[in-house]
């Protein structure tokens, strides 16, 4: 199975990143989680990608609260498939002003069935999307918190903004490529070549970062797992 991973500038085109997409013949291309300055639409990825080939992306929406609600999508030629939201984005800050501890054992059970329904069978392999911030429901031990459990091959990451503590987060990611794949891919805002968090793939514990090319205003690795 080949798997590209794609970091596009908040300077990008959606024309240059849906050209990107037309070249790629990658059974599974990741992009970030949704940005309103250049993420293409599901039904565009549709017309340009070759057969074979499917797409995660997320759709942005702004509901009448003037916030921005999210739906991620695995697009191919043929459907484009919803998934759940993210499950508990967004509750952090008022869950420790609180002094309650989060996640919570409750929105870890909404993970783990959110995470069945974003499951894919894609080649020979399984590919599981954890959304955003949900990467905070596992221990830098690679295992879940309140001991929940989550079976995966392949664990897909896609994030909206550049996430910060990776003296953690790094280590993290790594554990739980143990035996196992894990792709984390954000956009990029510094609309340069330099940044190092914006792009992770790490496999059976070890980091890619010699696959990483850059091109256009965009960075992406490919991988064949």
């Amino acid at each position: 199975m080949k798997l590209c991973a794609v970091s596009p500038f908040k300077s990008a085109s959606r024309e240059e990143i849906l050209s990107f997409l037309q070249r790629t013949t990658a059974d599974l291309v990741i992009l970030p989680g949704f940005s309103k300055e250049n993420t293409p639409l599901p039904e565009e990825i549709r017309k340009v990608i070759h057969r074979g080939v499917a797409v995660f992306v997320e759709l942005g929406s702004p509901d009448r609260a003037r916030k921005t609600k999210t739906t991620p999508y695995l697009v191919t030629r043929a459907m484009s498939v919803p998934m759940p939201r993210g499950t508990y984005r967004g509750k952090g800050k008022a869950s420790r002003a609180s002094g309650s501890a989060w996640p919570t054992a409750k929105d870890m059970d909404k993970l783990v069935g959110a995470c069945r329904e974003r499951t894919f069978p894609i080649g020979s392999r399984k590919v599981t999307f954890v959304i955003c911030g949900e990467i905070t429901g596992f221990n830098p031990d690679g295992t879940m918190k309140h001991r929940r459990r989550l079976q995966f091959d392949i664990l897909a990451n896609p994030v909206h903004t550049i996430m910060r503590r990776w003296y953690w987060l790094g280590p993290k990611l790594s554990a739980l490529s143990k035996g196992r794949t894990v792709v984390h891919v954000a956009n990029n805002p510094g609309n340069h070549g330099n940044l190092s968090t914006d792009l992770r793939i790490y496999i059976d514990g070890k980091l890619q970062d010699r696959r990483v090319k850059r091109g256009e205003p965009l960075k992406w690795c490919e991988c064949v797992i």
